[in-house]
């Protein structure tokens, strides 16, 4: 699973908008939606607080357990 798609699936999951998880890591909606569909990645330094925005960890996003 690539990442965009896990990104994608943990936000609905924890049922959040891209809007509401650009606001907690203080990027951009755009950039959320460039990240679930593959037109770009998130910094490395963003890894982190992404995992924690969606509840989940970075292992599970990066392999798409979650």
């Amino acid at each position: 699973m690539r990442l965009g798609t896990s990104l994608y699936h943990a936000r609905r999951k924890k049922g959040l908008s891209q809007e509401a998880v650009a606001e907690k890591l203080g990027v951009s909606r755009q950039t959320i939606s460039k990240w679930e569909t593959g037109r770009g990645l998130p910094d490395i330094t963003l890894l982190e607080p992404l995992a924690g925005a969606l509840s989940a960890s970075v292992t599970e996003l990066l392999s798409g357990d979650c």
